[in-house]
């Protein structure tokens, strides 16, 4: 008899799936795949009529609801999340009223999302049923003659006119049958051929001799590997020897090798910084800081320090000396960097202390390259992670500190759902590991240094350059006087332009900012007023020399630079407004012998943009370096002994309550770059507005002053952090459909406001946006304050759901912004 084998009980599971849907979703699973599935891994599950990617956060006995679907598949060998990752990602979805999948799946590195495409399919027998469009004719026709396409495949061939109306009516018809495909990110693991010599096999002194006269490569190949001792990879040996795959193969049917596929990394360029391979004796402020740094790590007890330090005061060396002590300690470190610009720099600081122990993780980086990376951290390859928001997710099994440094930097808010602050991320990763969260900066933002000040953070204070250099010297240019002796078209004061040029004669080096990109931000008509605006934005379209075209900054909407006026046709046309690339050709005709670089988002585009243009200054074959806000990412740059600002005041109007503190912080941040070095330091900032609070404590460096005060408006308007914000934004293509469910969300926050819940929220709006209109998209704004956290995360929640709800998504889109930025 046959041997009787009991069938394997029933499994199922519980997934979360990214969309905007607070609830788990049961799934059976089939016999084939019970033995592999796990908690923390993918799932490929039916949901309605399509396919998608969810996360199993559980594994029952039993399913939550009576009737189930079963898996179809587990994309992955092991689970991509820990149960440490599905915890702070449920963090992030009470916190940030977002689904538990929606922020599971920002968790997930680019190079592992699956997403979904339907394929159409025609069924010929239908096709006689009834009268057919001319469109209808064009979509049966392609595939009628190509066969079964995607919708993307039918563009291609038919056009993209209503084509979504004219599948859906054919598919209601039965004519076309749609299937749901998935269609991965196409990243790969990619592998590398290695040759390694069958020890059992030897060949006789006389047997290689008769080998090198008959078939000199294949003995070359075999006597490298046996004197070598080691497998070597086929690439190596084809650069040694000109060996090619069938050089290996005659080997390999001899029986005198073997082959295999490793895993091969796509390591990205991180570079060395060789002056960062030498500790650097710390003073007595920085000894301090390490100590208290340290004794909380030792205490595997959970705290979080605040490190303020003025530029230049050395808050890299005690990153990389406390760092050394956890990894001593056996636990891993990630340091996060608020943008690509700052990661060569802080990579090879990290690189030339640490040697090759350490991934980096940011959007520069090719899918292949975070993939690898992320696999590298998961699989405890690395000690160490720096990178960019995203790298607060890297998958360290033992982590020990959580640094984040510039803490103060808005790029560290995701723009997209889940809009997670990466801060307060790391703060809370760090609390559930019982590690220390370090937030480093020389001007903190306004909720940290509070937190400091009422004892929710320990905040130690770094207030000399660890050098012997001195803060560098300010000038405030009151620019007021400087345009009426100019006539309004001036760029550099006489007083920036000849400091400029004196340093350049000397040969130092120069950082002059300007936060506006472009040529010009406006193109006028001096006859009739006309302006040429972006036809998806409410905005005005910016010159660029570069390509002499007009280009949107917020769509990127283009089209060739105008003549003549669209309205009247008058010419010529003026260009109004200074950007970077007119400060650039200024500069290159002023000072003509000088070398003359800019870097802002056009100048650094495509991969290893920042890291060129920062490695020539570093080198100094920069003599002058005009740029964007990227230039004041905490750079050191020793030869740098004038920082100009262009123009002080960009952004200190904006209809923003954080625009003073964000200007204050960009002032303070780019004035550090000066006198860095053995040289001391000079800043001239120009100014429409010399006696703004903002300006006059920049010019002082001094935070304690400037903070004073913003607190203080902070405090008379109860603005954060003395009370929680919350930011609804209703965008649709619609203008009067926008108003209607903006009038329509106001009435469920109003009502739910009214009621004992939630009584004593204050409402702001609703309102347009300050840019209504943005990538066609018109946008309304209401804004929710409250002294109480946990209600205004109940009432954010109950608002959401309800007006989901009662609108219908695709012509309707809902975003919610907890602690917002930039909202307008």
């Amino acid at each position: 008899m046959n041997p009787q084998h009991s069938s394997p009980k029933p499994c199922y599971i519980d997934v979360v799936l990214p969309i905007p849907v607070e609830r788990t979703f049961s799934y059976e699973v089939p016999p084939s795949l019970i033995d592999r599935v796990a908690v923390g891994m993918r799932a490929v599950v039916p949901v309605l009529n399509r396919v998608d990617t969810g996360f199993i956060v559980a594994v029952t006995a039993t399913p939550a609801v009576a009737k189930v679907k079963k898996l179809l598949d587990l994309p992955d060998i092991l689970p991509v999340f820990t149960e440490e990752m599905l915890a702070l990602c449920r963090w992030i979805a009470d916190y940030y009223c977002c689904s538990w999948g929606e922020a599971l799946q920002c968790a997930v590195p680019a190079g592992l999302k699956i997403g979904t495409k339907m394929r159409y399919r025609l069924e010929p027998e239908m096709i006689h049923t009834g009268r057919f469009t001319e469109r209808q004719k064009q979509v049966i026709a392609a595939l009628f003659n190509r066969g079964s396409l995607t919708e993307g495949q039918i563009a291609t061939v038919a056009g993209r006119q209503a084509l979504s109306n004219t599948l859906n009516a054919l598919v209601r018809r039965g004519i076309v049958y749609a299937a749901p495909v998935l269609q991965d990110a196409g990243v790969s693991i990619r592998t590398e051929t290695y040759v390694e010599l069958r020890t059992d096999r030897l060949l006789p002194a006389d047997d290689v001799a008769a080998l090198q006269r008959r078939a000199p490569k294949q003995a070359a190949v075999y006597l490298d590997l046996l004197h070598g001792g080691e497998a070597m990879a086929l690439s190596a040996l084809k650069q040694k020897h000109g060996t090619t795959r069938g050089i290996v193969k005659a080997l390999k049917e001899k029986g005198l090798v073997a082959l295999a596929e490793r895993e091969l990394y796509r390591a990205p360029d991180m570079g060395s910084n060789n002056e960062a391979t030498e500790k650097f004796p710390m003073n007595g402020e920085q000894q301090a800081a390490y100590g208290a740094i340290v004794g909380g790590v030792e205490s595997r007890k959970f705290q979080t320090f605040l490190l303020r330090g003025i530029t230049g005061s050395g808050k890299t060396e005690v990153y990389l000396q406390v760092i050394e002590r956890v990894l001593a300690m056996g636990l891993d470190a990630i340091i996060l960097v608020p943008e690509i610009s700052l990661t060569p720099q802080t990579v090879g600081r990290f690189v030339a202390r640490f040697a090759q122990d350490i991934a980096v993780l940011h959007s520069g980086l090719s899918l292949g390259e975070r993939y690898d990376e992320w696999r590298r951290a998961q699989r405890g390859e690395v000690r160490i992670v720096v990178g960019a928001r995203s790298a607060i997710f890297a998958p360290l099994p033992n982590l020990g500190i959580v640094i984040v440094d510039e803490e103060h930097d808005s790029s560290y808010k995701q723009g997209d759902t889940p809009r997670y602050h990466a801060r307060d991320v790391a703060i809370m990763r760090a609390k559930n590991n019982n590690a220390v969260c370090v937030l480093g900066s020389a001007t903190p933002s306004i909720e940290s240094y509070y937190n400091s000040e009422i004892g929710k953070f320990s905040r130690l204070d770094l207030l000399q350059r660890a050098t012997q250099a001195s803060l560098p010297t300010v000038k405030v240019l009151d620019m007021r006087e400087e345009a009426q002796d100019s006539a309004g078209k001036l760029i550099l004061s006489r007083t920036l332009e000849e400091a400029v040029n004196a340093k350049v004669a000397a040969g130092e080096q120069v950082i002059l900012l300007l936060n506006r990109r472009g040529y010009a931000p406006f193109v006028q008509c001096p006859q009739c007023g006309w302006v040429a605006e972006c036809p998806n934005c409410n905005v005005s379209l910016t010159f660029h020399s570069a390509g002499s075209q007009l280009r949107c900054h917020y769509c990127d909407e283009r089209r060739p630079k105008p003549e003549i006026c669209d309205k009247c046709h008058f010419n010529p046309l003026i260009y109004l407004g200074t950007g970077t690339q007119k400060v650039e050709d200024y500069l290159m005709r002023t000072f003509s012998k000088a070398r003359v670089a800019r870097m802002d988002a056009d100048s650094t585009a495509g991969k290893g943009g920042h890291a060129k243009i920062l490695s020539r200054f570093a080198s100094r074959e920069i003599d002058i370096l005009i740029g964007t806000q990227m230039l004041a990412k905490g750079h050191d740059f020793p030869g740098v002994t004038l920082v100009g600002v262009v123009n002080a005041d960009t952004g200190l109007t904006l209809p923003d309550f954080r625009a003073a503190e964000q200007g204050f912080q960009l002032l303070t941040q780019v004035a550090g770059r000066a006198g860095r070095g053995d040289l001391a330091g000079e800043v001239i900032i120009q100014t429409f507005r010399p006696k703004h609070y903002a300006i006059v404590a920049a010019a002082s460096h001094d935070y304690p002053a400037f903070y004073q005060q913003e607190i203080a408006h902070r405090e008379s308007a109860l603005y954060p952090p003395f009370r929680r914000m919350v930011n609804f934004s209703i965008e649709s293509q619609d203008d009067e459909l926008a108003e209607r469910g903006m009038l329509g969300l106001h009435r469920i926050v109003r009502d739910q406001v009214g009621s004992d819940a939630f009584r004593g929220m204050e409402i702001m709006g609703p309102s347009p946006a300050a840019i209504k209109r943005v990538n066609k998209y018109y946008r309304w704004h209401l804004g929710v304050l409250s002294k109480s956290p946990k209600k205004l995360n109940a009432l954010t929640r109950i608002a959401r759901e309800a007006f989901l709800a009662a609108n219908p998504r695709k012509k309707l889109q809902l975003k919610v912004d907890l602690d917002p930025y930039n909202i307008f």
